[in-house]
């Protein structure tokens, strides 16, 4: 059966979404994504050494009602609602429960049943997806574990002991805010290896539109196809050009990594690119090939990612030697017109520093950089961001 629309998935799920607030960064790795929800398993890379399909663990950070990230997902996950072959969790879930869903099966084209371990997490608040900490350590180990898509996967749980998965292929889409970063994460994710395959999609506020606005028509047509893409299956080839291209970005032009706390996301900025090149070779058509525009986009797209990387990523734990400066100034920025109590703050970060001598002199910094202005009052000493910095 023909695709309906002949410029594309993205192309045209774009054009569904024209009239959004969300920032077309959003929109762009949401399409993604559920291209890649929809894929499951079915095509992939072979590599030699290791096999790369086409499964994201995408973040969406902004700050809360900012970009609409909820709103933004749900535009994408109601497109992919309508494939019913897709299996979807919404929100928190344990992990036995989770790695339960996983084992399900599914009939290939030619009358095979095969094992079908892919699913979609999906969550608005990524803290409704990772719950108490005992909880973010295990989904985090599990979704790195997972995230290679091996045939099988054996893991071992804290209430069902070694558990097996067939065929996993996990995918993840969900928003969050720079605060709930640091907040949900230790900072041993950063060195885990977890925070490289993910990608963390940072967005700006953009143009307010009072009436929102959906191009219908789009909507059937986008399932259709969508579930199209899904029965796509099968190895997908680089053409000659496109390798040596490649070939050569990965030896001698990939440069290293921005900052030493991105050293895991630089490890496999190469499979990411090669996975949203897969996802834009097959919204575009059923060809099963890779080719160099197809690359080249997908290299531009990741590099945009990774240039806004260190401003989200400084969010997350307290890495050793990690710069907290900008943090509190941002909790400053947002505090109310009343301005931020010491106390509140010292709270909030004191356990990011070795004692309050070391909280006092990042305060203390800020206010002679003239970012901050305190204020003495009965009740305490009160912070407030100054909005503009005199030369």
């Amino acid at each position: 059966m023909p695709r309906t629309l002949k410029e594309g998935w993205l192309q045209a799920y774009r054009k569904y979404i024209y009239k959004q607030e969300a920032p077309d960064a959003f929109h762009l790795w949401i399409g993604l994504t559920v291209i890649s929800a929809a894929l499951k398993r079915h095509v992939w890379i072979d590599r030699k050494a290791y096999t790369v399909y086409p499964n994201l663990y995408t973040f969406l950070v902004a700050e809360s009602a900012e970009c609409r990230k909820s709103v933004a997902m749900e535009l994408g996950l109601d497109i992919l609602s309508l494939n019913e072959d897709v299996k979807v969790v919404h929100e928190r879930t344990t992990l036995e429960g989770l790695m339960d869903q996983m084992n399900r099966t599914e009939v290939t084209s030619e009358g095979r049943i095969r094992p079908d371990g892919s699913i979609l997490l999906h969550a608005d608040e990524l803290s409704n997806l990772f719950g108490k900490a005992s909880y973010i350590s295990d989904l985090v180990s599990f979704l790195t574990a997972a995230y290679t898509s091996r045939a099988k996967l054996d893991f071992l749980t804290r209430n069902k002991g070694w558990v097996k998965v067939r065929n996993p292929c996990p995918v993840v889409l969900a928003g969050t805010t720079p605060e709930a970063l640091r907040e949900i994460f230790p900072s041993s994710v950063l060195s885990s290896g977890f925070m490289g395959r993910v990608v963390l999609v940072l967005g700006k506020s953009g143009v307010r539109i009072g009436r929102p606005e959906l191009k219908s028509q789009f909507r059937e047509p986008l399932a259709q196809d969508l579930y199209l893409i899904g029965q796509i299956d099968g190895e997908m080839k680089l053409t000659e050009e496109c390798d040596n291209y490649f070939v050569d970005w990965y030896e001698h032009k990939m440069h290293g990594p921005i900052s030493k706390d991105l050293a895991s996301f630089y490890q496999r900025k190469h499979d990411h690119a090669l996975k949203v090149a897969m996802l834009l070779s097959v919204s575009a058509s059923d060809e099963m090939v890779v080719t160099l525009d197809h690359l080249k986009s997908a290299i531009d797209i990741v590099d945009h990612v990774e240039l806004q990387l260190p401003a989200t990523i400084r969010y997350i734990g307290a890495v050793e030697g990690s710069d907290l400066h900008d943090v509190i100034l941002s909790v400053i920025k947002r505090s109310p017109p009343g301005g931020v109590a010491h106390s509140t703050l010292l709270r909030r970060f004191i356990r990011k520093y070795k004692n309050a001598a070391e909280f006092k002199a990042v305060i203390d910094t800020l206010v002679e950089e003239r970012l901050i202005k305190p204020e003495g009052r009965k009740t305490g000493i009160f912070y407030h961001f100054i909005e503009e910095n005199p030369e």
